[in-house]
């Protein structure tokens, strides 16, 4: 199947639609995809050891979902612990995989 990144910039608990993001990577994942999801922005919140979808993470990288967060808005938002599964990475990271290359990009 395809390699397809998916970058959040959106705190997953805030706005409707990011609770169904983790189960849609986890059906891509499902279906054969190499699936890397990239947090940014608010998107770190979510990552937080202890915080709610920190749960679905957890579950997300054990499916073989590659999970990272930049490290720059996690220090801004003041975490310190992020949740199993997740790993800390920056945006030159996040650039060096699109130039790597994927068959999607979704941004949310």
């Amino acid at each position: 199947m395809g390699r397809l990144l998916v970058v959040d910039s959106r705190d997953l608990t805030e706005y409707a639609g990011g609770r169904s993001l983790p189960p849609l990577i986890e059906e891509l994942c499902r279906q054969g995809h190499d699936v890397t999801l990239f947090l940014v922005e608010n998107g770190v919140i979510a990552a937080r050891r202890g915080a709610a979808a920190g749960l679905s993470f957890d579950a997300l990288s054990g499916t073989g979902v590659h999970i990272l967060a930049d490290e720059v808005a996690c220090r801004a938002r003041g975490i310190r612990e992020l949740a199993p599964g997740v790993c800390l990475s920056d945006l030159d990271h996040l650039a060096d995989k699109i130039a790597d290359g994927f068959d999607n990009i979704l941004w949310y």
